[in-house]
């Protein structure tokens, strides 16, 4: 793979020069940290080294689907967005140009008069170690992304010779945008066909609700009180509906897994659907596709069958009469009643199924059993 891999990203970047050379190499580690995402904080090093810059990442205008940097320009990154710096970058008035295919430096977006006086330039910057910049901009998908290289302190300004150099990295870009937008899809769609293959429904999302794909069983569960139309989750009923965008934004500003949402259904069993965050093996690409939405009926609780669970568990008829019942939601007291037998021989047949079953709580027997029909 390595060897493929080089040789696709040197093609296309002219006669190699001294000056190239490493630009290239830095361009065949991007393509392999696409494969392999633990390789981007290297990636983004050894590219930033290349245009002796200090480091160099990958972000979107829309902070919420994240960045990449290499390690040691995370910190000031995470400040970047958390402080909200973003809103007061003015190199950010170059995002028309960069979508057009422009490579841009500092010189092309900002003014000495910015340089002299905005808070960016003398006060984040110092702050980060950084000095000047210089962006290349690609698609995947549906987003867009800006690859920039940092200078530290003390650093030259990046020139229109470094720009011309920095061009020979766009068609690598532009190949690496589909790449990885096919290998988000793929890895959504493996997701959820491992879902489908153990008969759960789930839906992939974005933060902001936008549907990428969901499984067959989700599909089967679709009617008019809950529906994907326009790439949407729609539900009928006004109430759920709101709380359905209230557990996605609780999800979305959660570290781990947010809520829970009851959809009603005309002359159907409800659904309930709960949120999750995405593996960060899913989200390494930092497509937006961040949010899991699994999806199940709510039927009444069946009843186990006793036959089998005598077979399975060499139960005897009393105690598979018990532990259909507790498997079926009910409690210890309730079996003894419904069986008509006192509530210690009750937990003389729990203790006895216990044993047999090798659990040792109630709620692990009833996970046991739950799925012996």
């Amino acid at each position: 793979m390595k060897a493929f891999v080089l040789r696709y990203d040197l093609h296309g970047m002219g006669a190699l020069t001294m000056k190239t050379q490493p630009l290239a190499l830095a361009a065949s580690a991007l393509w392999e940290a696409a494969i392999e995402p633990s390789r981007w904080s290297d990636a983004l090093g050894q590219l930033g080294a290349a245009m002796d810059g200090i480091g160099a990442c990958i972000l979107s205008p829309n902070p919420k689907l994240g960045w990449l940097v290499n390690r040691d320009l995370a910190e000031p990154f995470e400040a970047y967005f958390k402080d909200g710096w973003e809103a007061l970058d003015p190199r950010r008035r170059g995002l028309s140009r960069l979508r057009q295919g422009q490579v841009l430096i500092d010189d092309d977006v900002v003014t000495p008069d910015d340089i002299r006086t905005s808070p960016f330039f003398n006060e984040l910057l110092p702050q980060a170690g950084f000095t000047w910049w210089m962006g290349a901009g690609f698609h995947s998908g549906e987003n867009f992304y800006c690859l920039a290289v940092q200078r530290g302190t003390g650093g030259k300004k990046f020139t229109t010779d470094d720009k011309a150099t920095f061009e020979g990295l766009q068609p690598t870009l532009s190949h690496l945008g589909r790449l990885l937008d096919g290998m988000q899809k793929e890895t959504i769609s493996a997701t959820l066909s491992a879902l489908d293959s153990l008969s759960h429904a789930a839906v992939c999302m974005t933060d902001d609700g936008k549907i990428l794909d969901w499984n067959m069983n989700a599909e089967k569960l679709l009617d008019r009180d809950f529906d994907i139309r326009n790439r949407r989750i729609v539900i009928e009923d006004k109430r759920a509906a709101a709380q359905f965008a209230s557990a996605l934004q609780t999800c979305v500003d959660m570290v781990h897994d947010g809520g829970f949402v009851i959809v009603p259904r005309i002359n159907k069993h409800s659904l309930l659907l709960r949120f999750s965050k995405l593996h960060p093996v899913v989200r390494c690409s930092f497509f937006g596709a961040s949010i899991l939405v699994s999806i199940r009926e709510i039927a009444p609780p069946a009843v186990a069958d006793r036959t089998i669970l005598m077979q399975t568990f060499d139960l005897t008829q009393a105690e598979a009469h018990v532990a259909s019942l507790l498997a079926s939601g009910r409690s210890l007291d309730d079996a003894a009643k419904l069986l008509a037998i006192s509530k210690d021989t009750a937990r003389s047949h729990l203790k006895a199924i216990f044993a047999k079953t090798a659990t040792h709580r109630q709620g692990e027997l009833v996970a046991l059993l739950s799925g012996i029909r």
